[in-house]
């Protein structure tokens, strides 16, 4: 989804939520709240937050904690 190689066309919000309900089995509210290219942006995180790779959990989540801190995240 979000490391595939080519051009990234963007999707229609629709089909964005629709891998949300194939992944999590349902639409969670705050995901189905956000806007549009916030939505764009951040699935694709997600994704690859809970996809397997090469990294552990814990090497993710390290990741997550370093970006939030760089970007003064207030969360």
């Amino acid at each position: 989804l979000c490391c595939e190689k080519g051009p990234r066309l963007p999707m229609a919000r629709q089909d964005h939520l629709n891998q949300v309900q194939q992944m999590l089995g349902s639409v969670p509210g705050w995901i189905d709240g956000l806007p549009d290219d916030q939505l764009e942006h951040l699935w694709p995180l997600i994704v690859w937050q809970l996809s397997d790779t090469k990294l552990t959990a814990q090497q993710k989540a390290l990741v997550a904690f370093g970006a939030a801190g760089a970007a003064h995240c207030p969360y």
